[in-house]
């Protein structure tokens, strides 16, 4: 193939991934609506904008188009329902009648989200209310009692309260808070005096009351076995005062072939972690809103809505009030717009990164926003929720062509007609002819929105979970779910291998990188962007590393062609712990072996006991016969 024609190739699939990590392909307006842009774009127009020189004049140019200023942005959001929550209601004490707790906490969930909030009307609060129960005969207590808590704040009807202060004293009895507990049934025996209720009944819950108070008299509380939480990850040798994320052994290379890139500095062993870092920003997929926390992704048990819409869900009140301070409270009422449009997930965390601050954090970093980025030291650290270490990511707008920029700048306008919708820049005064001319404030925030959609083309990491289909949590029975996107600054500094030393998972958002195999000094520390030498051919690797993230790959597995697993040869060799290369085979009645390579002796049977042992912790972890926390490998 002929130099030009690989290139005129090349440009095509750069196209076709670029595209598709903008829009959907298939599914929403906007693709129609670049459609309709393109039928009205003039060469002359084409020939204008390619001789912008920033993000910001493009941005302008862009904005300034007549066709684009003919999009209308329009708040569409999933509205509350309560004809749906009062139907999701009465299915849920269906099953709670039938002793099916679960099922009938899920369909409570249902009828909470979709409840109105602060209309005057009961079904938020009974809702709260019959999930509290539910959750009471499934053990959880402290969430029964957060959701009686928000049951009261919803104005429960006063004729029902002493229902949940029962429930509550209850709770706390179970948990051995015996004063708390005394302080709610007394509460409710004081709540019967208001109410007109039948004298037998009166007399029973007066009783009931009565007997609860004496037995919580006097009773000194519990030490409560509260859940015991994750341990902190710990990186290898400490925190890196340069890379407050990363370890000590992690240091940043530049080169002009790589750029800045992350490699070791000194000898890590295996099983390591090199980083453990929580995200800048990450965006939820749409069909896990409702199942995963909105802010922090984990899975929602019991989840409090949003006050505003139906479309979101949270796994507590911090979570719920972080989002509402924040991001929701611009995305909230053009969620459903924003996801009607088809655009990517990498245009919402483009938009994200921009909408979990207001207006005047960004004013106030602008004139920084111009320092050339530099190589992380203790003086100047790359710390993960400094907007300057996702700003100065790399974008490779050296190798975009110049006309790859309109769907960009076209998306950037349609993200800014959204803020400017959602009162992101306030009820400020327009200058200029027409009632779309930009402000100042909005030409900088468009021209940031049109830089992250740069940046999160190439840095943005998939947020990954464990799906099990018991509650036995088997491993075996587990499956990684994708769950959304999350920009991690100091992780993007990893560059790719076919054959890469480190691998990833997810504690919640936080993102964990582990050492695959023993590092040496100048090592590169590579991920894996996808396709892997093991899986994908050299051939079908090339084809979607430089479509997608515009590099031809060069890990020793690309130079050395190596074959897939299927075609590997399967005979198995123990390697040296000093070089690497595998051993030779033990003679009979013999112990050690000498590496043909570097000469080091091995203990070859010790090497085989300890790789029975780790496969037999392995299988009892299968077969739940040993706890994973018990193991020793």
């Amino acid at each position: 193939m002929s130099a030009e024609k690989r290139q005129e190739e090349d440009y095509e699939d750069r196209k076709f991934f670029s595209d598709h990590t903008l829009h959907s392909l298939r599914d929403g307006f906007f693709k129609d609506y670049l459609d309709q842009i393109d039928l009205q774009t003039s060469q002359d127009f084409i020939d204008g904008f390619i001789q912008c020189k920033t993000d910001e004049e493009r941005f302008v140019r862009m904005w300034n188009f007549e066709p684009v200023q003919g999009i209308n942005v329009r708040s569409s959001f999933e509205k509350k329902d309560g004809e749906t929550s009062e139907l999701r209601r009465n299915e849920g004490n269906r099953a709670f009648a039938e002793n099916n707790y679960a099922e009938a906490s899920a369909l409570y969930s249902k009828a909470i989200i979709f409840a109105p909030q602060g209309e005057g009307g009961e079904c938020l609060s009974l809702s709260y209310a019959n999930r509290s129960a539910a959750l009471f005969h499934q053990g959880k207590y402290q969430l029964c009692l957060r959701d009686i808590e928000l049951a009261m704040e919803a104005d429960y009807p006063r004729r029902l309260l002493f229902k949940v202060l029962d429930r509550k004293g209850l709770s706390l009895t179970k948990l051995g808070r015996y004063d708390e507990a005394k302080k709610a049934f007394s509460a409710g025996l004081d709540s019967l005096c208001s109410l007109d209720m039948e004298t037998k009944k009166l007399q029973h819950w007066t009783r009931h009351f009565s007997d609860k108070i004496r037995l919580c008299d006097g009773r000194p509380d519990e030490a409560c076995e509260s859940e015991v939480p994750l341990t902190s990850v710990q990186v290898y040798g400490g925190a890196n005062p340069s890379l407050p994320s990363a370890s000590r052994a992690v240091t940043i290379q530049f080169s002009d072939a790589q750029g800045r890139f992350a490699a070791t500095g000194s000898p890590v062993p295996v099983g390591e972690v090199l980083i453990s870092e929580k995200p800048y920003a990450t965006v939820l997929k749409a069909d896990k809103r409702l199942l995963h926390c909105h802010s922090c992704f984990c899975s929602t048990t019991a989840p409090v809505p949003c006050p505003w819409c139906s479309g979101v869900a949270f796994c507590s009140i911090g979570c719920r009030d972080l989002a509402l301070a924040t991001h929701h409270k611009w995305e909230c009422k053009f969620l459903a717009l924003l996801q009607d449009s088809g655009m990517s997930l990498n245009c919402f965390l483009a938009l994200r990164i921009i909408s979990q601050h207001g207006l005047g954090f960004f004013k106030k970093i602008r004139t920084h926003l111009q320092e050339l980025p530099r190589i992380p030291s203790p003086e100047s650290p790359h710390r993960s929720n400094d907007y300057l270490s996702v700003h100065h990511l790399v974008r490779l707008e050296d190798k975009r062509p110049q006309n790859n920029f309109i769907p960009l700048a076209i998306m950037a306008t349609f993200l800014l007609k959204v803020l400017r919708g959602a009162s992101f820049f306030g009820n400020c005064e327009r200058t200029g002819i027409g009632s779309d001319s930009l402000t100042d404030d909005e030409v900088f925030i468009g021209s940031l929105l049109l830089r992250n959609l740069q940046i999160v083309q190439f840095n943005a990491h998939e947020v990954s979970g464990m799906d099990f289909k018991s509650v036995q949590c088997r491993l075996e029975e587990s499956r990684s779910v994708f769950l959304g996107l999350g920009i991690y600054p100091t992780a993007a500094f990893c560059n790719h291998a076919c054959y890469p030393s480190v691998t990833r998972y997810f504690e919640g958002t936080k993102l964990v990188l582990v050492s695959l195999r023993p590092l040496q000094p100048g090592d590169t520390i590579a991920e894996n962007y996808g396709p892997i030498f093991t899986k994908n051919s050299l051939e079908s690797r090339q084809k979607k590393l430089l479509s997608t993230y515009w590099f031809r790959c060069a890990c020793e597995a690309c130079l050395g062609n190596w074959p897939v697993y299927d075609k590997m040869n399967q005979s198995r060799a123990f390697c040296c712990q000093k070089c690497g290369d595998p051993l030779p085979s033990k003679p009979q009645k013999q112990n050690q072996v000498i590496c043909n390579t570097c000469g080091t002796k091995h203990n070859v049977a010790k090497m085989q006991k300890a790789l029975e042992d780790a496969h037999k912790c392995v299988e009892a972890c299968y077969s739940d016969e040993l706890p994973i926390q018990e193991l020793e490998l």
